[in-house]
């Protein structure tokens, strides 16, 4: 278990009050994460999101009800988007390593269409890349959308996180390292919970 002050002070108050002592007591909060330019921001209460269908460059659908059971990293990003092209490589190797690890890691395009997409990762030389597309804007849009949709997006990349049931857990906005420990004990959390 990570020692934090925030589980110190939730454990003393725990203590304090007849509660589990503190080695005992499970922290319901997320371990923090943050990027120089944003931190990961937990959504409370949690939404369903396993109705959700994607549908994957060859235009195959695939709910996010297939991954339940393991933590999702849902990584929105565009061709257009310059910190997309440095975070790319970064989701490219996690979904390699994530093979052994209780999460997957789900990209989604907002590409206008696949080809664009699928150029776009063969340009980067990511190959094996596995990623979904939102062509229509019916999974993510952004604020100036006249169109609700199930994860609205505040700048490019964003990134949510849908927990082992199938429920978001939080987001992040911006391009950040999901491959430092830090990120990873994040995925590992909502993987458990």
């Amino acid at each position: 278990m990570t020692v934090t002050r925030r589980t110190l002070m939730l454990g003393s108050a725990a203590g304090a009050f007849g509660g589990l002592p503190p080695a005992e007591a499970a922290d319901p909060y997320p371990p923090p994460f943050s990027t120089p330019h944003a931190q990961f921001t937990v959504l409370d209460p949690r939404e369903e999101a396993g109705h959700i269908a994607l549908r994957d460059l060859e235009g195959r659908r695939r709910t996010l009800a297939a991954y339940r059971g393991k933590a999702v990293l849902l990584a929105f990003w565009a061709s257009w988007c310059p910190p997309c092209r440095r975070e790319l490589p970064i989701l490219h190797r996690l979904q390699n390593q994530a093979k052994s690890e209780p999460f997957v890691v789900v990209p989604v395009s907002l590409d206008r269409d696949a080809g664009t997409a699928a150029a776009y990762i063969r340009r980067l030389g990511l190959d094996g890349f596995s990623s979904f597309i939102d062509t229509g804007g019916e999974v993510a849009s952004g604020p100036k959308s006249k169109v609700a949709t199930p994860f609205p997006l505040y700048g490019m990349p964003m990134s949510y996180v849908i927990d082992a049931k199938g429920r978001s857990g939080g987001y992040l906005t911006g391009e950040a390292d999901w491959s430092a420990s830090d990120a990873l004990a994040l995925l590992r959390f909502y993987a458990r919970s």
